[in-house]
C-alpha cells in the first residue's frame, strides 16, 4: 500500500541538510506522490529515497544523483540547487553544468544581434555559432579548419593583432578566463587541451605564467580596428548561457554605420 511518510528536516545542526530536504519535499508535494512513488520514478529504494529526502542521505555519486533529478523532474536553477546540496563539497557548480549546443532561440538571438558581431562558445572557448558581422569585423569562422575554430587560440594570431589596438589586454584577459576555469574544474579534458595549446604558444606560455587566475570584467570597452571601417571604441559583453556557453558579443554598430574614412 502507497505511503504519504513526510521526512521532515532532520538534521536542524546542518543548514545544507535542511535546504535539500525542504526542496525534495516540495517537490514531491507539488508532483501529488507519495514517498514510495517518488523512490520509484528515481530508481531507489524507499529507504534509500527517504533518507535522501530527510536530508540525511549520503553516499550518492554525481550519476547518482543525476538520476534522481530526472526522476522527478528537476531542471534549470532547481536542479543545479538540489546537485549542489546533495553532492559531495569538493563538487562545483562547473561539474554539474549539462554540456549543450546552442538552442535555435539562442541562434536566433546572434543574429538579431546584427550589425554587432555575436557569438556563442562552449566552455573552452570553441566557437559554436556566428552571425554574418563575425565574419565581417573579425574573421571567417568558414575558413578555419576543422576542430581550429577556438576563439582563445584565435586571439593569440596575427589576424586578431590586426583587429585590435589594444590585443595585449585582449589576450590577456582571454588566457585568464581558461586559466581561472581550469583552477574550477582542474580535470576537464577540452580545458586541459586548451591550456596545453595556450602553452606550446611562446605568446599563451608568456600570458599563463604572468598573470594570477582571476575573472575578467563582463563588459570591456576594447579598440577594433577595420581596414574599410577604421578604429573605435567598442563595448564587448561576455555572458554566461544556461550548458556552460558563452554569448560574446562586440557592440560595434556605430563603427559600421559611420561614414568609412576615405
Amino acid at each position: 500500500m502507497a505511503s504519504d511518510r513526510g521526512h521532515g528536516i532532520t538534521h536542524r545542526d546542518d543548514p545544507r541538510g535542511a535546504q535539500l530536504s525542504g526542496l525534495l519535499t516540495r517537490r514531491r508535494q507539488s508532483l501529488g506522490l507519495t514517498v514510495e512513488q517518488a523512490a520509484r520514478a528515481t530508481g531507489l529504494a524507499e529507504h534509500r529515497y527517504s533518507a535522501l529526502e530527510s536530508g540525511a542521505g549520503r553516499g550518492f555519486d554525481l550519476c547518482g544523483l543525476k538520476r534522481v533529478a530526472g526522476g522527478l523532474g528537476l531542471s534549470g536553477q532547481a536542479r543545479e540547487t538540489f546537485l549542489l546540496l546533495a553532492a559531495e563539497p569538493d563538487v562545483t557548480p562547473y561539474d554539474l553544468v549539462e554540456r549543450r549546443g546552442p538552442t535555435i532561440e539562442e541562434l536566433a538571438h546572434i543574429d538579431l544581434m546584427e550589425p554587432n558581431p555575436a557569438l556563442i562558445a562552449d566552455h573552452a572557448w570553441n566557437l559554436l555559432a556566428a552571425n554574418g558581422a563575425v565574419a565581417r569585423l573579425l574573421a571567417d569562422p568558414a575558413r578555419a579548419a576543422d576542430g581550429e575554430c577556438n576563439l582563445v587560440l584565435w586571439l593569440l594570431t596575427e589576424d586578431a593583432r590586426r583587429r585590435f589596438a589594444d590585443i595585449d589586454e585582449v589576450r590577456a584577459d582571454a588566457v585568464a578566463r581558461v586559466r581561472a576555469a581550469l583552477a574550477q574544474i582542474p580535470a576537464d579534458v577540452p580545458l586541459q587541451t586548451l591550456a596545453g595549446r595556450i602553452a606550446a604558444d611562446p605568446l599563451g606560455a608568456r600570458l599563463w605564467r604572468s598573470r594570477a587566475p582571476r575573472l575578467p570584467a563582463e563588459a570591456s570597452a576594447r579598440r577594433l580596428r577595420h581596414p574599410r571601417y577604421g578604429e573605435a571604441s567598442v563595448l564587448v559583453t561576455t555572458s554566461r548561457l544556461p550548458g556552460g556557453l558563452h554569448l560574446v558579443v562586440h557592440h560595434a554598430a556605430h563603427l559600421i554605420q559611420a561614414p568609412a574614412p576615405r
